[in-house]
């Protein structure tokens, strides 16, 4: 088996990991180190408590005003939107203040308030675009089999790579083992994102559930959707979306310790 060289930074109030295979310890080291440069440079355009990042610019628009915004923030929201609509707003990124009040004018990359108070905070998408980023940064490089993950709660496999779903109430126990292969894998729950989860279209906290998990193509989409599945209906909302989506995968662990799975098959 090739040697592995692992590498990592923090960043966007994470651990970002990198496990290189089959390459040169000093090749390995330079591409990644160019690669999670990535995350800094997304973390200063896409945090709410960083005053001139897009987000907080967004934030500070009135009624009517617009602003130019990089291509994470603006790749970031057009994702969110997406993912929003698909799901029937149990993905939402303003905070319920109203997602819908925003839109995008792709000519010019900019984004445009309709009402006052829209609040936009990109903690459950970002870290996975951030995770895409460190991997395209990699393919630049021509490095095709590496592992690149965010703390515990999402990683995306360049080639085929062993990951363990952590029990959120246990972390140091497995709750399942799979072959992740091209595909990337988040996590949400009661440990991985606090016991508090709101569901954005009532308010109130999530119920019946410990855990959620989401593999899909990307790294942003995964982590949109673990969000999303802890808070959408098991078993009608869940299965009814990946049944649209034939690349989603999605398994959900009850309040009764019940695994639940749907879609794609996960290796």
């Amino acid at each position: 088996m090739s040697e592995i060289h692992r590498f990592a930074c923090d960043a966007m109030a994470a651990t970002f990991g990198v496990a290189i295979r089959g390459q040169e310890e000093r090749y390995a080291r330079q591409a990644a180190h160019a690669a999670l440069e990535e995350t800094g440079r997304i973390e200063k355009e896409l945090s709410r408590f960083i005053p001139s990042s897009d987000v907080s610019r967004i934030n500070r628009l009135r009624r009517g005003e617009a602003a130019r915004v990089g291509i994470a923030a603006f790749e970031c929201l057009q994702l969110a939107k997406a993912v929003c609509k698909e799901t029937g707003g149990a993905f939402d990124v303003s905070l319920g203040t109203g997602l819908d009040r925003v839109s995008l004018d792709r000519k010019n990359h900019s984004v445009r308030v309709e009402e006052e108070g829209v609040t936009l905070d990109f903690g459950g998408i970002g870290k996975g675009y951030a995770v895409d980023q460190v991997a395209a940064v990699l393919k630049d490089w021509s490095i095709e089999d590496a592992l690149v993950h965010a703390g515990e709660s999402t990683a995306l496999a360049m080639g085929s790579w062993p990951v363990e779903i952590r029990n959120p109430e246990n972390q140091a126990r497995a709750l399942k083992k799979a072959d992740l292969r091209s595909r990337a894998l988040s996590g949400s729950g009661v440990q991985l994102q606090g016991e508090h989860i709101i569901d954005p279209r009532t308010g109130k906290p999530v119920r019946g559930r410990l855990g959620a998990w989401a593999a899909a193509p990307t790294a942003a989409l995964s982590d949109a959707l673990s969000t999303a599945f802890m808070v959408m209906a098991v078993p009608e909302e869940v299965e009814k979306y990946c049944t649209r989506h034939k690349d989603i995968s999605a398994l959900i662990l009850t309040r009764r310790r019940k695994l639940l799975y749907f879609g794609a098959p996960w290796s």
